[in-house]
């Protein structure tokens, strides 16, 4: 058996950042040997094809660059200065890349790809879980913590996308409006502290 000359997490780690700066259509196998420096045979060996590649740099995403946002929906705090960290931690000028890279390759594969469409799901299913969980710290009824929790969602995804062609001010107006939309559904959220 040949020794493997290669980092698996470093090869996906560039390969995400190829993904995220030009789509998973706009990148070919051509390119990610290039920019991975491993020939197509121990890519195509490790991975089996460009698809795989691209699902295990989903999984390498939630592990590494998710994880801490994610608990921030478990810190103390009123809810709209929770919502809005956590929100803003996606966009920071330190991370890889503004916005989430589910979103970026949901948008462009969801449709058409059912592995990323159930990837994404999955993903989005488990903010959704934690903002009702977030929202239920909080006198409410499990049906509205349930339907702010599927607004907050959807805004988290406009969000993601939004962030793309708006400056910082206007992200920032955006989510804030957006979570004080959202809440004022229910007075428990806008009046607690």
């Amino acid at each position: 058996m040949r020794y493997k000359e290669y980092n698996v997490n470093k090869v996906l780690e560039k390969c995400l950042r190829l993904f995220w700066e030009h789509g998973f259509r706009g990148c070919s196998v051509k390119d990610i040997v290039e920019a991975t420096g491993v020939n197509r045979f121990s890519l195509y060996h490790e991975f089996q094809d460009k698809n795989g590649i691209l699902y295990n740099t989903l999984k390498l995403y939630r592990e590494r660059y998710v994880s801490d946002k994610f608990k921030i929906l478990e810190e103390e705090g009123h809810p709209k200065e929770v919502l809005t960290k956590f929100y803003l931690s996606f966009l920071n000028e330190a991370n890889l890349q503004h916005g989430c890279f589910f979103i970026h390759i949901g948008t462009e594969l969801a449709d058409t790809d059912e592995n990323v469409n159930v990837l994404v799901k999955s993903y989005l299913g488990e903010i959704e879980s934690l903002l009702q969980k977030l929202l239920g710290k909080y006198p409410t009824t499990k049906n509205q913590a349930k339907f702010c929790a599927r607004h907050l969602v959807g805004l988290f995804c406009t969000t993601m996308s939004f962030c793309l062609i708006h400056s910082e001010t206007e992200r920032n107006n955006h989510i804030s409006n957006g979570i004080e939309v959202i809440l004022s559904k229910n007075k428990n959220y806008a009046t607690s502290t």
